[in-house]
């Protein structure tokens, strides 16, 4: 089917998927369930037939790539976690004047959104979910490494929406891998109304430069984590373990280590010995790179360049840079970051409220790992994707992020003096 055919069809499908009772819309999430539990043998089969076509990819992408029945239960507990939220539709505000003229404020899905992600499959049923959830229609591309995958979980999706008497189109799959379609896609403003990428640089500059509809970007992590000169040190190592080893490939895994000088001599070694012990290379500033060579002969230990510092890795490496002080920290992170998840890890409560005030990221760690700042973590159910800039909506979107409103005036024969 031609791209600007998917699209009207979307458009067209919007009105009966923006009135669709709460009821109704969260039975989909009941069947959804149950309908990829009872076809997994099909979605795993479908994985390996992309997994088999793509064995030369990278590892990380390969791990992002995988749904197995682990990731697979992931995946059916999240819908779970989004049917039981509120009805992000019902948030409504209302007042009464004083002449009896009542104004409310109505939320109303956005419409028709498009978004274009690479490959994690599991992506696919996190963005449907949510638009479900809050009455938008969808129009979903994903990486030509995933396509048998995301065909069969769209298929899924849609049999379930036709199980519900609801149109199909609501939730529609670009197939088409050719990067010429993005382009395309990025002109049709009459048909979508919200384009978000989820993805490297190359596609958000893209997006960015072309897309002649409202974009929200993400994807974009280099995340760090400050160590401060007085720190919990039972508690450090767990932490940046968490935050580097549990998920090395997503863009909220922790990048760079910056660690106050006076923490050199203590912890430094130990830090250096964890990671590598867990077969991530580590590249070091080149102050500090004797130091985490003294009684460890790893060959993961190595120089670190002028590249990898703002450098996201999605890989099990790191690098790590010596600073003099909080604020010395800011200043990295202001210059490297790309304002996803930066964090602090300290008991000095002066150093803390100045980099919580002075680092300005989509969300800011204190004491925790940089893995939080995730829909699913803080409360949203899931997430469309983290928003990286500086203008609302910013961090993970959540339902509330991809609704608007409407003013509703009502009176009774009422004019203006």
């Amino acid at each position: 089917m031609k791209l600007i055919s998917i699209c009207k069809l979307a458009k067209k499908s919007s009105l009966e998927m923006s009135t669709l009772p709460h009821n109704k819309r969260n039975k989909i999430f009941n069947d959804l369930s149950k309908n990829l539990n009872s076809n997994k043998e099909h979605i795993f089969k479908s994985n390996s037939k992309d997994l088999n076509l793509n064995k030369g990819l990278p590892k990380e992408l390969r791990d992002r790539l995988i749904i197995d029945d682990q990731k697979l239960k992931g995946i059916i507990k999240s819908l779970k976690n989004v049917k039981n939220l509120n009805d992000p539709l019902n948030k409504n505000e209302e007042y009464l004047r004083n002449d009896g003229l009542k104004i409310i404020k109505k939320i109303i899905p956005i419409g028709v959104i498009s978004a274009i992600y690479e490959s994690r499959p599991n992506v696919t049923i996190d963005i449907a979910s949510l638009c479900i959830k809050s009455g938008n229609v969808a129009i979903l591309r994903g990486g030509k490494e995933s396509l048998n995958t995301n065909s069969a979980l769209i298929k899924i999706i849609q049999d379930t929406l036709e199980q519900n008497n609801i149109n199909k189109n609501c939730i529609q799959y670009i197939k088409d891998p050719d990067r010429k379609l993005v382009d395309e896609l990025l002109s049709l403003d009459e048909y979508i109304d919200l384009v978000i990428p989820r993805g490297g640089k190359k596609l958000v500059e893209n997006v960015s430069k072309n897309a002649k509809m409202r974009a929200i970007f993400g994807g974009i992590g280099v995340c760090h984590l400050y160590i401060d000169e007085k720190i919990n040190e039972k508690k450090i190592l767990p932490l940046i373990q968490n935050s580097k080893l549990q998920a090395p490939s997503v863009c909220n895994a922790l990048d760079t280590i910056l660690i106050h000088e006076k923490q050199i001599k203590k912890i430094l070694p130990k830090l250096v010995s964890k990671l590598t012990e867990n077969n991530v290379e580590v590249r070091l500033h080149s102050k500090i790179l004797n130091k985490a060579k003294e009684n460890n002969s790893s060959n993961l230990i190595k120089l670190a360049k002028k590249d990898d510092w703002g450098r996201e890795f999605l890989d099990l490496k790191i690098s790590i840079k010596s600073v003099k002080s909080v604020e010395e920290a800011i200043s990295h992170i202001d210059k490297f970051s790309f304002g996803h998840t930066d964090g602090i890890i300290s008991k000095i409560d002066k150093n803390i409220n100045k980099f919580v005030q002075s680092v300005n990221s989509s969300a800011v760690t204190v004491n925790a790992s940089t893995r939080f700042n995730d829909g699913g973590e803080i409360g949203l159910g899931s997430e469309i994707a983290i928003s990286t800039t500086k203008v609302s909506p910013r961090g993970p979107l959540g339902l509330e992020e991809i609704t608007t409103y409407k003013w509703v005036i009502e009176g009774n024969g009422h004019i203006r003096n």
